[in-house]
């Protein structure tokens, strides 16, 4: 028996709604499918842009930048951006999936049509700001707070005791003109007094430069650099690539902390005299940093030079404080004014044999930093060196360091080099390190066109995404290495 199939109007009005409820719980799981997978993929194209980081810059120096000239002549945002469009559409296909075409459709359909980079920090940004936080981030955990106050006490101590605006030499070189004064003269009784210099031997030592007298010559490098091409010059032309990233402000005493962190992070990652980074063009980088010449030799020179300075204002102030030892110059200054007949500039002699004494004493203290000991800012008793013996025969040999070295309040060459770097401009350290990043950089294979201005610690881009199925989206993310460096609230992971 055949039965007629029928449809109550009840019915058709059920399975109209319901169908329509099904065509829009689908059509709202693809709108926000679109929304999720464009979010998700977008995250993973900006994890990808962010792990083409340059290897070798986090090889040498521990640093996280995106090199958006990838090896190329000209660092430009464009292809930072056509790489995010790779990374996004790549995601975005099916083309990973087995049979992709047989067994299965693309629900979303997405492809990325546009993406814009809205916002970049450079590592040059702020004149090295950026850098020089970079630098405190990858060195914080390795140094400890006390440094800090212990490097600040160094530096008070040095100024209160006027020891960066005394020299000696002009001193000495005031009390022997003072002294000459009087050679050629003539006494009551006709004869001609010939006035002979405690000190003249080593006047004759003084001649060849300190630098000769605290290292053998074939122990300093003369390697050179031509600084025109990197980043200190490219900003005096205004030829580098500027962010739009507006820095967090900082308190005092951050600034404060950065500066000292920063400056052990130098310590750490470039080379100075005893520790030298030979695969580079200049062996004497945190030198260079300090004294800007283009040659490790001028360099050194200029860094001894001032460490000799500071150690020789110091040595004569203990010996013009010490009753002992400046009883001992004054006999013997005034028995050789009277064996010359001149008793009259006794006072003269003994001036010139306590600052020959220092010079005397400092050579000593230089030489040992030099080789990787400590010697005390302030002498006593117990550490000094020289006797007054060694003025007289010119004699600069070693003979051991008397007295022991406190690990503590004994400052190493690479003390005064803390000491040197924070009496500095910030400016001027942070591009003169930027320049000996960038030569590091050029010297291996494949980075012969590096600049850290090329290089991208933070960025913000905005990607527009379209579907097949009419679709439109747009997103945007921001991303950094480390805590982002902009001053408003933004999205930073």
């Amino acid at each position: 028996m055949k039965e007629n199939g029928y449809m109550t109007i009840y019915l058709a009005l059920t399975l109209g709604v319901m169908i329509s409820l099904c065509l829009a719980l689908i059509e709202g799981c693809r709108c926000r499918g679109i929304c999720l997978e464009t979010e998700c993929v977008m995250d993973i194209g900006m994890d990808s842009i962010l792990a083409e980081y340059h290897r070798e810059l986090f090889a040498q120096y521990n640093l996280f930048a995106v090199d958006c000239s990838y090896g190329t002549v000209h660092g430009t945002t464009k292809l930072t951006e056509e790489h995010l469009l790779e990374y996004m559409n790549h995601n975005f296909s099916l083309e990973d999936i087995f049979l992709d075409k047989f067994l299965y459709r693309d629900f979303f359909a997405l492809e990325a049509e546009k993406a814009e980079m809205t916002k970049a920090a450079f590592v040059t940004d702020g004149d090295g700001e950026v850098f020089r936080r970079m630098a405190v981030d990858a060195i914080e955990d390795d140094v400890g707070i006390g440094l800090l106050q212990q490097i600040k006490e160094w530096v008070k101590t040095i100024k209160s005791r006027g020891l960066l605006e005394r020299s000696v030499e002009e001193e000495k070189q005031t009390v022997d003109a003072q002294i000459r004064e009087y050679d050629g003269r003539e006494t009551a009784d006709g004869k001609v007094i010939h006035i002979e210099n405690p000190t003249e031997a080593l006047e004759e030592k003084k001649k060849s430069g300190i630098l000769s007298l605290v290292l053998p010559e074939e122990e300093i490098s003369d390697r050179r650099i031509e600084t025109e091409q990197f980043i200190e010059a490219r900003e005096e032309r205004d030829q580098i690539n500027r962010g739009n990233i507006a820095l967090q402000s900082q308190t005092e005493w951050e600034k404060e902390k950065e500066r000292i962190l920063f400056h052990e992070y130098l310590l750490k990652y470039m080379g100075r005299y005893g520790t030298e980074k030979k695969s580079s063009p200049l062996w004497y980088q945190v030198e260079y940093i300090i004294a800007g010449e283009e040659s490790d030799r001028e360099n050194l020179r200029y860094v001894i030079n001032r460490i000799f300075a500071i150690r020789e204002a110091a040595n004569a102030a203990y010996l013009f404080g010490s009753e002992e030892k400046y009883a001992v110059a004054e006999v013997l200054g005034e028995a050789l004014a009277a064996v010359m007949m001149v008793p009259e500039i006794g006072e003269l002699f003994t001036i010139s044999l306590i600052l020959g004494w220092a010079f005397a004493e400092s050579v000593y203290d230089v030489r040992t930093m030099l080789a990787g000991d400590k010697i005390p800012l302030l002498k006593s008793d117990s550490t000094w060196h020289c006797g007054l013996q060694t003025i007289l025969q010119g004699n600069l040999t070693d003979e051991g360091r008397s007295g022991d070295a406190d690990a503590v309040t004994d400052l190493g060459y690479e003390d005064y080099l803390r000491i040197f770097l924070l009496l500095c401009d910030e400016r001027t350290i942070t591009y003169r390190a930027m320049n000996i990043v960038e030569q590091d950089i050029r010297v291996t294979p494949g980075n012969q066109n590096f600049c850290l201005d090329a290089c991208i610690a933070e960025l913000q881009m905005n990607v527009k995404v379209k579907s097949r199925y009419g679709y439109s989206v747009e997103i945007e993310r921001q991303k950094s290495y480390i805590t982002s460096f902009e001053a408003a609230t933004g999205m930073s992971e």
